[in-house]
């Protein structure tokens, strides 16, 4: 009887343990990389934790000519998705300025953009370039906010996109990940 008990019990924890592991977070927490570091929001959780499978950083982000280091999104549910925050980067070119850069990425954007709002934008020390639009990627049209900074030669687009109903309300929530945002020394 003991020896069926302590069976029943060790499988109800090795039941127990792969969803400890996929729980979602309660709590504001750091995500670092030798390049950058932000706070993820309670209840956010990145690409990699929600399909639960290393991510694929050889793609070129949204068709604007960086490679994505990480992507969080909200709610934590594959499919889900209502709001997504990403950093991408590359390097800027010997001789090329930021803003002819930032320019190119969005005068043939495939898919289209629309509703294209641009400005300037400073966050810390570093100063970039500021573009809101609107894009349809998959079946609905996304809002997008992409902000671009540079830094020692090297390009970080902070990209926040969700769907029209949400846009709004997660602006706040995105300005706590940017006041977060830091590029590492």
């Amino acid at each position: 009887m003991i020896r069926k008990l302590h069976i029943v019990i060790s499988f109800g924890f090795l039941l127990l343990v792969p969803l400890a592991c996929n729980l979602i977070p309660t709590q504001p927490r750091t995500f670092e990389n030798e390049r950058i570091s932000f706070t993820i929001p309670a209840g956010w959780q990145t690409m990699e934790e929600v399909w639960d499978r290393p991510a694929t950083r050889d793609r070129d982000y949204y068709g604007l000519g960086l490679q994505e280091l990480v992507m969080i999104q909200y709610p934590p549910e594959q499919g889900q998705g209502k709001a997504f925050f990403a950093v991408a980067s590359s390097p800027l070119a010997e001789g090329e300025q930021l803003e002819a850069r930032f320019t190119q990425a969005y005068q043939n954007a495939i898919p289209e953009i629309e509703d294209v709002i641009q400005g300037t934008f400073e966050l810390g020390g570093l100063t970039g370039f500021e573009i809101t639009y609107r894009r349809p990627w998959g079946e609905p049209w996304w809002n997008f906010r992409d902000i671009w900074l540079e830094q020692d030669g090297m390009i970080y687009v902070l990209s926040f996109h969700a769907s029209p109903n949400a846009f709004e309300t997660y602006s706040e929530t995105l300005d706590g990940i940017l006041e977060s945002f830091q590029v590492n020394e």
